[in-house]
């Protein structure tokens, strides 16, 4: 499980889907600039911790090349308002579409996102896939 603050990563990434996934990819990979030119350089001694979850990081960044860097932040982003607390005590793992309802058309176009019993499902996440 990898906990963050979604608000302060889009900031730092100042929108910027790929900034997202190499924030991401650091946090968990706990990887550090091999020198002041290095694109993670502008990010070390940030704080990114919060109360934002993605249970499977590693599949999720490892093969976050085979799908659109947009698809991969809005995943990100969808996973990010969901409840820890609702997490811990009930093992949620979804979010409701009543959180984003806005968004139905996107998650309907990504490839790691879908809609069942009103409920928005995180591939990488779930233990059932697509059908």
């Amino acid at each position: 499980m990898l906990l963050f603050n979604w608000k302060k990563i889009y900031e730092k990434a100042e929108g910027s889907s790929n900034n997202v996934i190499e924030i991401l990819h650091m946090l968990h990979k706990k990887k550090i600039p091999y020198n002041k030119y290095d694109p993670l350089y502008k990010y070390m001694g940030e704080s990114f911790s919060g109360d934002s979850f993605l249970l499977a990081p590693d599949a999720l960044l490892d093969y976050a090349f085979k799908y659109d860097s947009k698809e991969v932040a809005v995943y990100i982003a969808l996973a990010s308002r969901r409840r820890l607390a609702d997490y811990i005590a009930f093992n949620k793992k979804t979010l409701s579409v009543r959180h984003a309802p806005q968004l139905i058309n996107l998650i309907n176009q990504n490839r790691l996102l879908f809609i069942e019993d009103g409920q928005i499902h995180f591939i990488y996440e779930e233990a059932h896939r697509r059908k």
